[in-house]
């Protein structure tokens, strides 16, 4: 049986669709007594730091948490329009590949802005507060 170029492409949206919506659930799912989102990240982090580290890492994070919090909402702001192209009728691939298009291209932004925080606070921090981090990292044995 011989794969069309649409059906690849449908095949390739779902599996990123689907693998977007597990990012999305780790990153905001909230536990019993666990913040939420980036805070809960930031959270965690700083409580494998010590004093020192837990205080430069944090005034990085807050001095550029406008940016990431503006992109964070652009992105969010995406939901509705996918929300609107799934329930459409007549239903439209064009809408629902457009919009879900929106959101990935927030979600790249959110995710870059995220990531230049995090690394600029990451390297502000010593050594071993970088060593704490990695030891704090899930699965990660040393």
């Amino acid at each position: 049986m011989r794969i069309s170029a649409g059906m690849a492409l449908r095949a390739a949206l779902g599996a990123s669709l689907a693998l977007n919506l597990v990012f999305a659930a780790l990153l905001f799912w909230q536990g019993p007594a666990r913040p939420r989102g980036v805070r809960g990240l930031e959270a965690r982090m700083e409580r494998a730091l010590g004093e020192e580290d837990r205080v430069t890492f944090r005034r990085i994070m807050e001095a550029n948490r406008p940016s990431y919090e503006a992109a964070q909402q652009s992105m969010r702001q995406t939901a509705p329009a996918i929300a609107a192209a799934l329930g459409a009728e007549p239903f439209s691939e064009d809408a629902l590949r457009a919009a879900l298009q929106a959101g990935r291209e927030g979600w790249r932004a959110f995710s870059e802005s995220y990531e230049n925080s995090l690394t600029k606070a990451t390297a502000a921090i010593s050594p071993d507060g970088r060593r704490r981090l990695l030891a704090d990292l899930p699965g990660h044995a040393e």
